[in-house]
């Protein structure tokens, strides 16, 4: 059972679109009958020119950029209708590029592309991007400051696209892999952020990345950790970095060692 989805997502599959385009997120018209295959029914005929065309009820949504090739219903020959607009589940129109001709009622289409299956791997790929970016960053940023950050949503819908290729079972495309594991790539990226090495743009990191105005005290009684933070006199920040107290130093009284 696929654990619950997070409260924050990096990237979303209209993200993966705008980077696969429809050719690298559609299925195969083959995999394994996957596809819902729903049938989209005209119920009033749209002449040529026309910019919509009323259907029944979608059982399924689809997406802007879909093709349809309506037939049947007395046509004489089969019309192709490009979406311009996404439909949802339940719509009874779809917005449509000016038809190239009339499109009767009771004419059907099939939705051979984007499908139900589909949305839902988009969905997971996002789901893998997002906790992939938080491997590496959530030790020093908060994912409410992740989800605002370009560079996040970047990262995440790499990961997704790198998945997304290998669960359809398609090679991955080498713009991906560059993308990914290149030099300078994402990998290379969050393994800087998870180091301090990189910062996130435009976002702070979950407490002050060093400290400021720190005084220590260099106490030889202690066997280890004789390096000690004087807190009376040092930044009360907290800090990302463990520090040892120099707790005489803090309690306003000093033990002595001699």
């Amino acid at each position: 059972m696929a654990p619950a989805q997070q409260q924050y997502l990096y990237t979303q599959p209209n993200d993966l679109w705008a980077w696969l385009s429809i050719a690298g997120v559609d299925m195969r018209l083959d995999d394994q009958n996957s596809s819902t295959g729903q049938n989209v029914l005209a119920t009033a005929t749209a002449v040529e020119g026309a910019t919509s065309v009323s259907i029944a009820a979608l059982p399924w949504p689809l997406l802007k950029g879909t093709n349809l090739q309506f037939e049947g219903g007395g046509m004489s020959a089969v019309v192709p209708v490009v979406l311009t607009g996404t439909a949802s589940t339940g719509a009874t129109s779809l917005s449509v590029a000016a038809l190239e001709g009339d499109v009767a009622a009771q004419a059907t289409a099939r939705d051979s592309g984007v499908n139900v299956a589909m949305a839902q791997n988009l969905i997971r790929a996002c789901c893998y991007g997002t906790d992939k970016v938080n491997r590496y960053c959530m030790g020093r940023y908060n994912p409410e400051d992740l989800i605002t950050s370009w560079s996040a949503n970047e990262w995440a819908t790499i990961w997704a696209a790198w998945w997304l290729c290998s669960r359809v079972l398609r090679s991955i495309p080498q713009a991906v892999k560059a993308a990914w594991e290149g030099k300078g790539g994402a990998l290379d990226e969050l393994k800087m952020v998870m180091s301090s090495q990189m910062q996130v743009p435009g976002i702070g990191t979950r407490s002050a990345g060093w400290p400021f105005i720190d005084n220590v005290t260099v106490n030889p009684a202690y066997y280890n950790h004789k390096i000690r933070l004087q807190q009376t006199m040092s930044d009360p920040q907290n800090t990302q970095f463990g520090t040892y107290v120099d707790w005489s130093d803090a309690l306003g009284y000093d033990w002595g060692w001699w």
